[in-house]
């Protein structure tokens, strides 16, 4: 009887080892599973990051140039080139200006609460 038991034993302790070992390495499997679409994440955002690193260094060695601080100062600046003409609107006489429009103060909005409390409480029958 105690052969039997023993193996009982055994076989109870094994079975308790599988089990744990299984509890373990599900565990392991569901970390490596979540680190790996961490790490493609990853990857996304630094061949993001690198692509926007490159335009960002193109852009600049392209504002550095000449011809393109020389484009802006004409297109945004309103400089001319040698040999264009100013043209300055003057108006005419009696022309009438555009009036300005001045915009309306628009009222805050009331407190809810106080709202409520004016129509059951503060109203007369």
């Amino acid at each position: 009887m105690d052969l039997k038991r023993g193996k009982t034993i055994f076989l109870l302790g094994f079975l308790l080892l599988v089990i744990v070992w299984m509890i373990v390495f599900g565990g392991q499997i569901s970390d490596l599973n979540r680190l790996s679409a961490e790490y493609d994440q990853s990857q996304l955002t630094i061949a993001a990051l690198t692509a926007t690193t490159r335009a960002l260094a193109t852009e600049v060695v392209r504002a550095e140039s000449d011809l393109a601080v020389e484009e802006w100062a004409y297109a945004h600046r309103k400089w001319i080139r040698e040999g264009d003409h100013r043209v300055a609107v003057i108006p005419v006489e009696g022309t009438p200006q555009v009036p300005t429009l001045i915009p309306t103060p628009i009222p805050p909005p009331q407190n809810l609460f106080r709202v409520w409390w004016e129509l059951f409480f503060d109203t007369k029958p």
